[in-house]
């Protein structure tokens, strides 16, 4: 598949679908030590997808700052934000979230 503004490959690893963005309250926010996985393999595949995203962050960063944008402007009218998540009702949730 082409790249586009919510498709991001990451190599030949994986890809960032920014359509499918949503909010995570930051105390459910869990984050991982690369170092400590046991398979060697899975753990370069890791290191290199990580240090691939930290390259072209900047990228992410301003794709996703768009997608949002173009979805609360422009609803469902266009082919993206007919596939991207309901930012706006996620957040809500989000906001209303309790354990």
């Amino acid at each position: 598949m082409k790249e586009g503004l919510d498709f991001i490959k990451i190599k030949d690893y994986a890809v960032i679908n920014l359509n499918n963005m949503f909010p995570v309250p930051p105390s459910e926010v869990k984050y991982v030590d690369i170092r400590n996985e046991r398979d060697p393999h899975y753990r370069a595949l890791l290191l290199a997808e990580y240090r691939f995203i930290k390259s072209i962050q900047e990228k992410i960063r301003k794709n996703a700052q768009n997608v949002y944008k173009l979805k609360i402007k422009d609803g469902n009218s266009s082919a993206l934000g007919k596939r991207c998540n309901d930012f706006l009702l996620l957040e809500k949730a989000c906001k209303n979230y309790k354990k």
